[in-house]
């Protein structure tokens, strides 16, 4: 079987596909993305037709969109209020494009590799080229592409704490350079696609030597984390109100709107008898827009000086500019010895396509006559932590924000002590989309070097630490209450990657450069 199938790179394609979608959640095996590049590099060597390498590419693509996104087709399903069958249809459309560094990487070496093949070149050359500039080539496509859910191969390795500590000072890119260097050296050491004079053993000496390093300061920075300073305790409030629920609240059906703020009472009834310091609600928890005489509003604002302790939960706000829009927001109520609740605020500056607007939607409003199941949101501009009376700075992220890199760094730059996020994974059923999309924060918390929280409707909520160890989590799809400690830095830190962004992409930019330009300006 194996040799019919080392001879097809149609079948090849697709293996590789399945091995990088294999290696995230649910599955959880990150071993197989190391033998992905194997099969790209062997591929790309044989490869006659630069068409043909961009649907091999493409069939990668289409295989990682299948496995890992299949939950798009709930979501089309459920709130497009189409049929399963079209449903899915529409999915298969979208497979081969979420992931088009795929074709453009494969396709930009099979052309290198035609190239190349018309010289001759020793086995350190190779060494070099199977070991820095293909990863090199291939983490700077996957930065240069952006995706719709952004994530990068290197993500698969979000549990190996005692390795990835080092993306405070890289960023998570650089995990996606580090699988592919040690995947691609390897390949040419015990399946050489090239025919070589002798083993380049030479190749393994620089993934070996990053691993080693990866693993020392991780070492380090086990062995010294952040100075602590207090310690806040906070009660992740999961009542497990879907979407579909929220909406109907919204509409005012019947009495629903009663029935989500009375389960998130009880549940935080119950949550208060562990004596929390902070309350936390998800995303859009509270379906009424906030704002000075809204009933619900002052009743919630006179329920929390009964608590007497500081709650932060998702909710609405009327728009200042445009007066049939609402703001999607995390609202702060912090009650004082005199009863009375003061009240700050954060508006979602990230909207989600096609759930929260429609893409020019502006221009055209008439197509959301046609897509009412989608929301018309205001967009926030500010990113102000949200501050408690006793000095504690907390940065807000809702849903989406937390797995954007960039503008987590700005969140994390006022400077503050934790980041809270409140999330709606309620959109893609019970699928596994919740375990990937909480997997994906854990690496803002690396890099930050920032204890992160992340508490959502229908789960998983957990609290994650500077050194990316998690929580217990909820389950999914079921109420819930987590009630836990974190451990504030003493002051705001501000890691490397915090500071200098994606600097490792110009270093990649100079490997590319360095390697490629002489390799091909080179007479032989």
């Amino acid at each position: 079987m194996w040799p019919k199938l080392s001879k097809n790179p149609w079948l090849l394609s697709a293996l590789s596909g399945v091995l990088v979608f294999l290696s995230f959640e649910k599955f959880n095996f990150p071993i197989l993305a190391f033998v992905f590049p194997i099969i790209f590099n062997s591929i790309s060597f044989h490869s006659k037709s630069l068409k043909k390498s961009f649907f091999l590419g493409f069939v990668t693509s289409f295989m990682i969109m299948l496995g890992g996104f299949y939950w798009i087709t709930y979501v089309i399903h459920e709130f497009g209020y189409l049929p399963w069958w079209l449903s899915f249809l529409i999915f298969l459309t979208f497979c081969g494009f979420g992931a088009l560094n795929f074709p453009i990487f494969f396709t930009s070496i099979t052309y290198l590799h035609h190239k190349l093949k018309q010289t001759k070149r020793t086995a350190s050359f190779w060494a070099f080229w199977f070991s820095l500039f293909l990863p090199a080539l291939f983490a700077l496509i996957e930065y240069l592409f952006p995706k719709i859910f952004p994530w990068y191969l290197g993500h698969c390795l979000y549990k190996a704490t005692y390795l990835i500590q080092i993306v405070e000072i890289t960023g998570s890119l650089f995990l996606s350079f580090l699988i592919y260097s040690l995947g691609s050296s390897l390949g040419l050491i015990l399946f050489p696609p090239i025919n070589l004079a002798r083993r380049p053993w030479e190749a393994l000496f620089i993934p070996l030597g990053l691993i080693a390093l990866a693993l020392l300061f991780s070492q380090y920075r086990i062995t010294h984390p952040p100075i602590p300073g207090k310690t806040l305790k906070v009660a992740l409030i999961q009542a497990n109100i879907g979407s579909l629920e929220k909406i109907h609240s919204e509409q005012r059906i019947g009495n629903l709107i009663d029935q989500v703020i009375a389960k998130y009472y009880s549940l935080t009834e119950e949550a208060l008898k562990s004596s929390p310091d902070l309350i936390l609600w998800p995303e859009t928890a509270m379906p009424f827009a906030m704002g000075n005489g809204q009933i619900r509003y002052e009743t919630l604002k006179s329920q929390v000086a009964q608590w007497g302790k500081p709650l932060i939960t998702g909710s609405y706000a009327k728009s200042e500019r445009n007066s049939f829009r609402d703001y999607n927001g995390a609202f702060l109520l912090e009650p004082d010895l005199k009863g009375s609740v003061s009240t700050q605020s954060y508006m979602k500056n990230i909207l989600l396509a096609f759930g929260e607007y429609f893409p020019f939607g502006e221009y055209f409003p008439i197509i959301y006559r046609y897509f009412p199941q989608v929301a018309d949101f205001e967009k926030g501009t500010k990113q102000d932590p949200l501050i408690l009376k006793d000095g504690t700075r907390l940065g807000i992220t809702i849903c989406y924000e937390a797995i954007i890199p960039s503008f987590f760094r700005k969140t994390a730059s006022h400077p503050i002590h934790a980041v809270i996020n409140l999330t709606n994974d309620s959109w893609f059923g019970p699928t596994s989309e919740p375990f990937l999309h909480g997997a994906l924060t854990v690496f803002r918390a690396l890099e930050s070097k920032l204890p992160l929280v992340r508490v959502t409707n229908t789960g998983i909520s957990f609290v994650v630490d500077s050194l990316g160890n998690r929580s217990p989590l909820t389950a999914v799809y079921a109420p819930g209450i987590l009630v836990t400690k974190i451990n504030l830095p003493a002051t705001p830190p501000q890691s490397f990657y915090m500071r200098y962004g994606d600097w490792f992409v110009l270093l990649l930019i100079g490997i590319v450069v360095l390697l490629g330009v002489p390799t091909f300006l080179k007479r032989d």
